[in-house]
């Protein structure tokens, strides 16, 4: 049986990173990004389709607007790369709506492991305490419509939380709207197992369409700018410990490899036209030269390829084929 990579646009058709580096469980959730290309999307959301579904909420529109200090010190303190460094945000879902809640979220990030705080209000109540207001001043002016989110905004737990979002401000100093970031994000869930139950732990996100706007820009300069290739997404792995091997195997068979990447990050270098900080750089270059590596160490087919297989059995030589075809959709498989 022969297969041959059908001609493309591109010198090579399917581009090969590197395989998936070990990855390391622990008791807390890890977050763990991945820059995907066309083709890499479709071939994991492929892999994905045996063992997890979109979840019930299917694509959302994600706006979040990242708080920082006029000279946004914040996120440039970020991209040094620090043991321990935060973000402060403001996040709604889907279309804007006056009576929606806002959620304030606190996001830290300490050797790796990432921790996210958050409380819902009002969007006037989320901007007051932002600048400021005391959180159970602003929420009193502002109530939440929804009567649970209103009701859950006044818990012990929340006044708690809303407390360590406060000291975030307090030690930065003042902060004010930054940054926009738009995406069209789909969630994936494990499917559910004959008791009814999770099978695996995992979460795993693709955000598409990823745009920026500058809110630090004139009126008239906050257009919105695409900051990924068309058809590019990042995918964010969310899980408690180790991958599960299937996963394993999907991101091999593709190329993914773990990547830095920061929304607001690349949105600021971006909008402010500077060079990345040296530790940021040395971690892309660290990803670009193990994507490399990977690819000299493959022997994927060229475009106009012929492979020739030959086996005992035409079953298995057809199992290779629908394996092939799975992972390189542009292949020509002839007798």
């Amino acid at each position: 049986m022969r297969f041959s990579m059908a001609p493309s646009n591109s010198p090579r058709f399917y581009e090969i990173g590197a395989a998936m580096a070990e990855f390391t469980g622990t008791f807390e959730r890890k977050e763990v990004k991945y820059r995907l290309n066309t083709m890499q999307v479709r071939a994991i959301k492929q892999a994905l389709s045996a063992h997890m579904a979109p979840d019930e909420y299917g694509q959302t529109s994600i706006t979040s607007v990242y708080y920082d200090t006029p000279n946004r010190d914040m996120i440039s303190r970020s991209l040094e790369k620090p043991l321990y460094k935060e973000k402060l945000r403001l996040r709604t879902y889907g279309p804007r709506n006056a009576s929606a809640p806002v959620f304030v979220e606190l996001k830290k990030k300490h050797e790796g492991i990432v921790y996210k705080r958050r409380i819902a209000a009002s969007e006037s109540a989320a901007q007051l305490f932002m600048v400021g207001v005391p959180y159970g001043r602003a929420i009193g002016r502002h109530p939440l419509a929804d009567e649970a989110f209103e009701a859950d905004s006044r818990s012990a737990k929340n006044l708690q939380i809303a407390e360590e979002i406060a000291a975030c401000v307090r030690r930065n100093g003042p902060v004010f709207p930054s940054m926009a970031i738009l995406v069209e994000r789909v969630a994936w869930a494990p499917l559910l197992d004959a008791r009814g139950a999770e099978a695996e732990g995992v979460r795993i996100t693709f955000d598409e369409r990823i745009r920026y706007r500058d809110l630090f820009a004139p009126e008239g300069k906050r257009a919105s700018v695409p900051l990924l290739a068309a058809g590019e997404a990042i995918m964010e792995v969310k899980v408690p410990g180790a991958y599960p091997l299937w996963f394993v195997r999907a991101l091999d068979d593709c190329g993914a490899y773990p990547t830095s990447f920061s929304k607001y990050g690349e949105a600021y270098l971006a909008c402010e036209g500077k060079a990345a900080p040296k530790a940021y750089r040395e971690q892309v270059a660290f990803d670009e030269a193990m994507r490399g590596e990977q690819e000299r160490s493959r022997d994927w087919p060229q475009d106009g390829q012929l492979l020739e297989l030959s086996s005992s059995s035409p079953a298995t030589d057809a199992a290779i084929a629908n394996s092939l075809a799975l992972q390189l959709p542009n292949i020509v498989i002839g007798a």
